[in-house]
């Protein structure tokens, strides 16, 4: 018999977030922010995977998947201050059924980048009591999926939207002063921290972890003496400091992995594309060993790990199906280096709204006609499925 190169129980999956694929999520920071032209298209009805998602789920499962990450969405479940929609619970909670049905593990995320308007209105982030709000709003939503959902991620990328909405400002709520931008950051892990105690209370089954954005820093000159205190200093203030605000209110770590950037000084880096590197279509180089390097670093947290994102946009399905399986090999060696690594979610299961760049990327194991909503399954993702079924990766993935 063929040794397998993952265990049975390791969890291939995929992953969306609510506002990407759901459609028409009008209640939310984002929606108003696209209305002002902040984003290359609107999001509008996205996938229409609100109502699709029955049928997206079977074809995740088709394809051979074990696992799904998917978001619920805060506008949705709390349109008003302090007013839960029963609605919107019960479809997150027939979502969550509706995997287990098919055999899928949901891997849910209470918070994928969007917020209420209400909260928004108030203050954001920086609201002085949204940390106990977003614990109330985990503590619904634990009730509601008590029983039913096994992996809880209480926020995703915490860095990014402290990157793109208070530093650059290409996300809501825009470019703010550097001293909110370090307060936001500080918010956002109290806000993880009070989402824990909170989900505990509710369900003290759910495993409950963060999904972390990680970038492998390295100086562009590693000669140069700036080069690497910048590489140093960005590696500390992006991938370490909130995990250890958190690290001992997670059972888990997911690490969202998609790109090395050089460093040419204390803060800043330089742009791949330019450097002739291999990239995606978003700039961003491609680098299986900087996933490799990040399980092995992550691990140094004594938690259980999961690839929580990992993905690529281009159109050459070739280039994806590459991408996947020189990245899972990377997983396998943090594995075989002792990280314990129970899933890897590509992102995306669907061609979806990607933010500020609008439809133009295209990461999808599905893509999405936009005027019909039709879908089709590229052949990585048959491909991938096949690695999901066998727990076998080909010999090229080395």
């Amino acid at each position: 018999m063929t040794a397998r190169d993952f265990p049975p129980e390791f969890l291939f999956g995929a992953a969306t977030s609510a506002h990407q694929v759901e459609g028409r999520n009008d209640n939310c920071d984002w929606w108003a922010w696209e209305q002002r032209g902040g984003s290359k298209d609107p999001s509008g009805d996205a996938c229409d995977h609100y109502r699709q998602y029955p049928e997206d789920i079977a074809l995740l499962r088709d394809l051979g998947l074990n696992s799904y990450r998917f978001s619920v969405e805060w506008a949705r479940i709390e349109p008003r201050e302090g007013q839960f929609d029963p609605l919107a619970l019960s479809h997150y909670r027939d979502m969550v059924e509706r995997c287990r049905e098919l055999g899928v593990e949901p891997i849910v995320t209470l918070h994928h980048f969007t917020l209420p308007s209400w909260l928004s209105q108030r203050g954001g982030v920086l609201a002085p009591d949204s940390a106990q709000l977003f614990a109330r709003y985990c503590r619904k939503v634990a009730e509601t999926l008590k029983g039913r959902a096994t992996w809880v991620l209480t926020i995703n990328e915490p860095m990014i939207l402290v990157l793109m909405g208070y530093v650059q400002g290409a996300w809501p709520p825009g470019k703010r002063p550097a001293a909110e931008a370090v307060r936001a950051a500080r918010r956002l892990a109290a806000w993880h921290r009070e989402a824990f105690a909170a989900i505990r209370q509710a369900d003290p089954d759910m495993r409950l972890g963060i999904a972390k954005h990680w970038i492998d820093f390295r100086p562009l000159d590693a000669g140069d003496r700036l080069h690497r205190l910048g590489s140093r200093l960005q590696h500390h203030l992006f991938n370490r400091w909130y995990l250890d605000q958190v690290k001992s209110h997670c059972d888990f770590i997911g690490i969202n992995y998609y790109a090395r950037q050089y460093t040419t000084g204390l803060l800043r880096q330089v742009p791949l594309a330019a450097q002739g590197a291999p990239h995606t279509e978003m700039g961003w180089s491609i680098v299986p060993e900087g996933l490799r390097l990040a399980l092995v670093e992550a691990a140094s947290y004594g938690l259980p790990l999961i690839v929580t994102e990992n993905g690529i946009a281009c159109q050459d399905d070739l280039q994806r199906l590459r991408y996947i399986t020189s990245h899972l090999a990377a997983v396998r060696q943090a594995m075989a280096a002792g990280a314990d690594v129970r899933g890897y979610q590509y992102w995306s299961l669907l061609d979806n709204f990607e933010w500020a760049e609008g439809y133009r990327p295209e990461f999808g194991l599905i893509a999405v006609d936009r005027q019909t909503q039709s879908r089709t399954v590229r052949e990585s993702a048959r491909r991938y499925g096949e690695i999901a079924k066998t727990g076998l990766l080909p010999e090229a993935a080395d």
